[in-house]
């Protein structure tokens, strides 16, 4: 797994970017986003990213699976991690499909993200 993003290295360039993802789980402050792509381009540019759960996040009442779609800026921080900040114009474009009519089992994503 990238864990510093460095994909997102060529969108840091100061410029609002279009991008979709998964939404897996939220605690209070963060949420954690799978399959983030950019631009509505076919590009899977990141598995797995924490964003901050903004306003704009919260009032959309996720649940794991929906896919969303939102303008951000990327930026670098003092580690050297790549990431999405402020996101504006955020909207659920695809809902989680039902897991009650699916055969496929799902394995559980209990371990702690957010943990120190």
């Amino acid at each position: 797994m990238d864990i510093y993003n460095q994909k997102l290295a060529k969108y840091d360039d100061g410029k609002r970017h279009i991008f979709t993802a998964k939404f897996v789980r939220a605690d209070k402050h963060n949420g954690v986003f799978q399959e983030l792509t950019v631009n509505n381009e076919d590009n899977l540019v990141v598995q797995q990213i924490a964003l901050k759960m903004s306003k704009s996040f919260k009032d959309l009442q996720l649940q794991k699976g929906d896919t969303v779609q939102f303008e951000g800026v990327v930026k670098q921080n003092k580690r050297g991690e790549y990431l999405v900040q402020r996101p504006i114009n955020v909207d659920k474009i695809a809902s989680a499909p039902d897991q009650n009519n699916s055969k496929v089992h799902v394995v559980g994503d209990d371990w702690d993200w957010f943990r120190n």
